[in-house]
């Protein structure tokens, strides 16, 4: 579980990208890393319309993770991780904001489960088409029906 700080690029943003710095939470105390998560699943928590919200969160992010709670001998395996440190973190910029905080199944059921589902589904269309070498296509608009014997697109 990590945080990522965003930093806006004009194209980056048309394709709904982000460059930034991941922040985590291990047994070495807070990282900040540029690099090495490129296979993690995103879980945004900032709707498009509140974007301009990002620079305050990176503020309440880094304030955040320079606190003594996060030092790495604090650091516990099973109770002060980094799923504690990304809910402690979107708890406190939800109260900031006067809103409702998260309990740590609901964190999940809400924003971790239907993302990672998402990504379940990915990976197995992807090992689908390396395998059989298929590849999916949008269905021509004039075509009501497939054609016969021809399935769905």
């Amino acid at each position: 579980m990590d945080i990522k700080k965003n930093v806006h690029s004009t194209s980056d943003q048309l394709r709904e990208h982000f460059l930034g710095v991941v922040y985590n939470y291990s047994a070495h105390g807070v990282q900040r890393d540029g690099a090495g998560w490129e296979q993690s699943i995103s879980i945004p928590l900032l709707q498009p319309h509140m974007y301009g919200m990002m620079e305050q969160w990176d503020k309440y992010l880094e304030d955040f993770s320079t606190s003594g709670t996060w030092l790495p001998h604090r650091y516990e395996e099973d109770h002060h991780n980094c799923y504690t440190y990304t809910l402690t973190f979107i708890n406190c910029v939800l109260m900031a904001e006067g809103r409702q905080q998260l309990d740590k199944s609901e964190f999940t059921e809400k924003y971790v489960v239907p993302r990672t589902r998402l990504a379940s589904k990915f990976i197995t269309l992807y090992r689908e088409i390396q395998k059989h070498g298929f590849y999916v296509t949008d269905c021509p608009q004039h075509e009501a029906q497939p054609p016969e014997g021809g399935g769905l697109c």
